[in-house]
């Protein structure tokens, strides 16, 4: 490892903890008030309540998008030598399976919008999900291709030992 790699990867592990921890925090906060404004406003049909629904989506969505970004970079910067192949094995299912948390729990914040009937605002914040979705996927492949981090190659490996 290069002393620009090593320094890299010093860096992301003096902040990582506290961006998930922070981003975390945030993410859980939004769905929160998304779930308790989404019950207890007297008319969530009103422009304006829709509206703040609607912010609150946005900053979800992008806390959701961080917080996958940081958990990529953080995997693909731990530098450990002599990882044992079924270790290769359980990170990449791990990540799939945490990718496809990812998705749906963005999806549930749309679905309840559904449930109470705000069909334009599920259109849009469904529209908004699947850019985030597709943008998240071209950055995600694009720094773990960066990072020389790739889920196939080990695979691969693992399948060929």
């Amino acid at each position: 490892m290069t002393e620009n790699e090593e320094e890299y990867t010093e860096y992301v592990k003096a902040l990582d903890k506290s961006r998930v921890t922070m981003l975390s925090l945030f993410s859980g906060f939004t769905f929160s008030a998304i779930t308790l404004l989404l019950d207890q406003l007297p008319d969530p049909s009103s422009f304006i309540s829709q509206l703040t629904l609607f912010f609150l989506v946005v900053l979800f969505d992008l806390c959701l998008f961080l917080l996958a970004w940081q958990t990529i970079i953080m995997i693909g910067t731990w530098n450990v030598s002599k990882v044992p192949a079924h270790a290769k094995w359980e990170l990449s299912v791990f990540n799939l399976l945490l990718m496809i948390v990812f998705i749906l729990w963005g999806w549930l914040v749309v679905l309840m919008f559904l449930l109470r009937n705000l069909t334009f605002l599920m259109l849009v914040s469904g529209v908004l999900w699947a850019a985030v979705i597709i943008t998240a996927v071209a950055v995600l492949r694009s720094t773990v291709k960066r990072l020389g981090w790739s889920a196939t190659e080990e695979l691969k490996n693992i399948r060929g030992k």
